[in-house]
């Protein structure tokens, strides 16, 4: 039986030499939420599927021309990662100017003060955006029950009708029979004792 192995983000991103806030925003652009959990610490940890993405990334990344945008939409043409982690161009263009400070050598203090404000804007934004999504996938889920509760409603609306209506019928049918009884009962029982009752009856008076 095959043992999944969990590696800290600190581990993964001295494995690829990358900055721990650029390994944070690669893991949004790169690795599928199963492919990465949070420690009660609040530190990611990431699988060997994540670590194998994110190795492809960097290889791709230090090879050519390539931005990462570029990069996320070849592993979603070739089915590495799936595409609902297809980030707007926005979202993308405000992570490529983190990245490419937080990897330069020359910055001096105050550019790496804007670099960690930059990062946490991103952060946000990812989470936020993360959270719209649930969001929109929650309303429709709502929206769809809703409508399977309004048609199973007009199901029984028209179940309460149809047997309403034939016990009206019904109620009709028992009605005319005893009419029909009434109008044709005998006047005299077939009770016997009946018969001598009346004839005494007849005799006193």
């Amino acid at each position: 039986m095959d043992v999944q192995v969990w590696m800290a983000s600190k581990e993964v991103a001295d494995r690829l030499d990358v900055h721990v806030r650029t390994l944070r925003n690669w893991l949004d652009l790169f690795v599928p939420a199963h492919e990465r959990l949070k420690n009660p610490q609040g530190h990611y940890l990431i699988s060997e599927n994540g670590f194998t993405l994110l190795k492809e990334v960097k290889e791709r990344k230090d090879s050519g021309n390539s931005s990462l945008r570029e990069i996320q939409r070849q592993l979603i043409d070739e089915g590495r990662i799936p595409e609902e982690m297809l980030l707007s161009e926005e979202l993308s263009s405000v992570e490529e100017t983190a990245i490419t400070l937080a990897t330069s050598n020359k910055l001096d203090p105050g550019m790496r003060e804007m670099e960690r404000s930059v990062q946490d804007a991103l952060i946000q934004f990812q989470n936020e955006l993360t959270q719209l999504t649930s969001l929109n996938h929650m309303q429709s889920t709502i929206l769809q029950k809703i409508t399977d509760i309004e048609e199973r409603q007009e199901s029984l609306r028209l179940e309460i009708r149809r047997v309403t209506f034939e016990m009206d019928l019904m109620q009709q049918r028992l009605t005319r029979r005893k009419e029909r009884y009434a109008r044709h009962e005998p006047r005299w029982s077939l009770n016997p004792f009946r018969w001598f009752t009346r004839s005494d009856r007849a005799a006193e008076h």
